[in-house]
């Protein structure tokens, strides 16, 4: 038997070196080992299961939470999917619904959220003028407890009629920024 070399000897460990390494970084890729350090999801986790067979049908439930960040409100909307959703695996809704969270997919029911930096319909399209510590307020919204103060004016309730003060404590609604605007005026100049 002919002795090994040593270089060659070494160029053959690193060769299996390296082999082995690509096999190692092939199966954490492919999800066949989780990677050093990080946990692997739960395999009954509900959007972790990305099973490519569970698509949409035309009897899928969709419920569409919206949570609005400056009125702490939220709309659910429930549907059945349109006619291009049908058909669709997570992966293609998630392409389709970029920015929300998909909390549930499956057949039956898909659940999806999304936060929105802004009021609810209800507080951005409605104004009105009332009173808040002695001041003249305007909120955000209809009038009533879920109303949101957006600025206090430093009008003074105590140099207006009783009158306008009543309808102030019911809650003044105005249409427009101009209307907002004169009426703030009209208060100011009593």
């Amino acid at each position: 038997m002919l002795p090994f070399p040593q270089n060659l000897k070494r160029r053959a460990l690193l060769a299996a070196g390296l082999v082995a390494a690509a096999l190692m970084l092939a199966a954490y890729a492919g999800g066949m080992l989780p990677w050093p350090g990080k946990q692997r999801p739960a395999q009954d986790a509900e959007v972790g299961k990305q099973d490519t067979k569970i698509k949409i049908t035309a009897t899928t439930d969709f419920a569409q939470k919206i949570t609005y960040l400056k009125c702490g409100d939220e709309e659910v909307y429930r549907t059945k999917p349109a006619d291009n959703l049908i058909g669709l695996n997570l992966a293609q809704v998630q392409k389709v619904y970029a920015g929300w969270t998909i909390d549930k997919f499956d057949a039956q029911e898909v659940e999806m959220s999304l936060k929105v930096d802004s009021y609810c319909r209800e507080h951005a399209n409605n104004t009105f003028i009332g009173v808040k510590d002695g001041f003249v307020a305007v909120y955000q919204g209809r009038p009533g407890p879920r109303a949101i103060v957006r600025e206090v004016t430093a009008i003074p309730v105590r140099n207006l009629s009783a009158e306008d003060i009543e309808e102030l404590r019911q809650g003044m609604v105005v249409k427009s920024r101009e209307e907002l605007l004169r009426t703030l005026e009209g208060m100011q100049s009593r």
